[in-house]
């Protein structure tokens, strides 16, 4: 390992000392003969209690660049030992850090639809693999498992044997990886947009369930001033409409596969879903101008990462849940496209499956304090409340009208992490954060 003092500069200006370094860990622990790769991470001095080591959702944000990005996600955990963040293995600054060089080459002067954007997104994941297999990569080494593996090696490394983690979306998939493997070395941990393990792939239902929620809310809103009675027969004649002639903005032809798509891709960002009837209203009345540089981006933007190709495929999905997803997809107005272009890629990319045992639910008396938004449209509550009950020590928040965000930096949900980490049990179980549609989102 190498460490060396540092100053980490936020994009705001601020200097926070710290450490940073390298550790090389084993791409892949249980083949003989491995190569070695290179993490990156840096270490900040806090209070007296546990270490903190925290992981990234994705897969594939790069936790150095987020932490010079968003500081205070990290900081306020100072109060409760040293915080470790790192760029998980193949990404940032990372060796390799497994980016794609390749771009979607999809036509903007006409429609594309799901087998023509999920064909290019096959292509071009098909050639990222070759290219870093060509340059010695071992696919088999990016999966959830082999990075559960570095946090602890990388823990132990800096001196930790008992630490905390904390992790949101695929972070909170990691930390679960992590308790079930290194649960003996965990003091406790903070879950927030929970993926279960079996949750990689997303349940047509649970997206139809959710924008059901989203119309109820949209049909009463004050501020929509009764314009929205039914906000899932706009969306449909919307999606008609297109379907029967694609609309034109901006040099963009946009189509009802490219709203549809982007639609489900959005449904976990609260901006988006303030602004999503507003859209609609919009769209109804021939304005698609907001939708052109999004569409523009999907169909010629980089091709996914290998890390995060590799990752997601490894994780997959039990039988019966492929075959769940399949059943609702055919009845569901948006198929399959929250989980698009997963797992139809996945034999492009050829890399591992770590199999139903990694799905299985995690057991564990490790505390755990679980935190989820109520409308969060890509990680459920339904996931937080199915994770719980697999640990001894759980202790459930449900923040209402949270979306996939950090729901535990809200003054009631920050109270009840810091009992937590203090070791007290929280008494905190449901709050509530406002939500307010956009009535004119362009």
């Amino acid at each position: 390992m190498r460490i060396y003092p540092h100053v980490m500069v936020a994009r705001d200006g601020r200097r926070v000392p710290c450490e940073i370094g390298t550790l090389e860990v084993p791409e892949v622990r249980s083949r003989q003969g491995s190569g070695m790769i290179e993490l990156a991470f840096a270490r900040f001095v806090g209070g007296g209690g546990p270490a903190l080591v925290y992981l990234e959702g994705g897969p594939g944000e790069p936790g150095l660049s987020v932490w010079e990005e968003l500081p205070d996600r990290y900081l306020p955990f100072l109060e409760y030992g040293d915080v470790v963040v790192f760029d998980q293995r193949g990404t940032g600054r990372s060796r390799p850090c497994l980016e794609s060089p390749f771009s979607r080459e999809l036509p903007l002067d006409r429609a594309v639809g799901r087998a023509e954007f999920l064909a290019e997104c096959q292509a071009k994941a098909a050639a990222t693999a070759a290219f870093w297999r060509e340059r010695g990569v071992d696919t088999g080494g990016y999966t959830t498992e082999e990075s559960a593996g570095d946090v602890a090696d990388l823990m132990s490394a800096l001196g930790y044997e008992v630490f905390r983690t904390i992790g949101g979306s695929y972070g909170s998939h990691l930390s679960l990886s992590v308790i079930r493997r290194h649960g003996d070395r965990l003091d406790r941990s903070v879950l927030y947009a929970v993926e279960g393990t079996d949750d990689t792939y997303k349940l047509p239902s649970n997206t139809d369930a959710h924008l059901a929620k989203l119309a109820t809310m949209a049909a009463t809103a004050p501020e929509l001033d009764g314009r929205v009675p039914d906000l899932l027969g706009l969306m449909g004649r919307v999606f008609d409409r297109l379907a029967e002639t694609p609309a034109e903005a901006d040099g963009v032809v946009i189509g009802e596969f490219d709203v549809k798509y982007l639609t489900v891709s959005g449904l976990g960002m609260a901006s988006f879903l303030k602004r999503l009837p507003g859209l609609f209203l919009a769209m109804e009345q021939g304005d698609f101008t907001p939708w052109a540089e999004h569409v523009r981006q999907l169909r010629t933007g980089p091709a996914e990462a290998l890390m995060s190709l590799v990752m997601d495929c490894a994780s997959g999905a039990t039988r019966e849940r492929l075959r769940r997803i399949e059943e609702e997809a055919a009845t569901s107005p948006f198929g399959d496209l929250m989980n698009l272009p997963f797992p139809g890629v996945c034999a492009a990319v050829r890399g591992p499956d770590l199999g139903d045992g990694f799905r299985a639910p995690v057991r564990s008396d490790v505390p755990a304090l679980l935190v989820n938004g109520t409308l969060d449209g890509r990680t459920p509550e339904t996931n937080a409340l199915a994770v719980a009950r697999g640990f001894a020590n759980a202790h459930v928040i449900l923040v209402e009208n949270a979306a996939h965000q950090f729901a535990y930096e809200h003054p009631d949900v920050s109270g009840a992490v810091r009992d937590f980490l203090s070791g007290r049990t929280p008494s905190l179980s449901r709050t509530r954060i406002g939500f307010r549609f956009d009535p004119d989102p362009r």
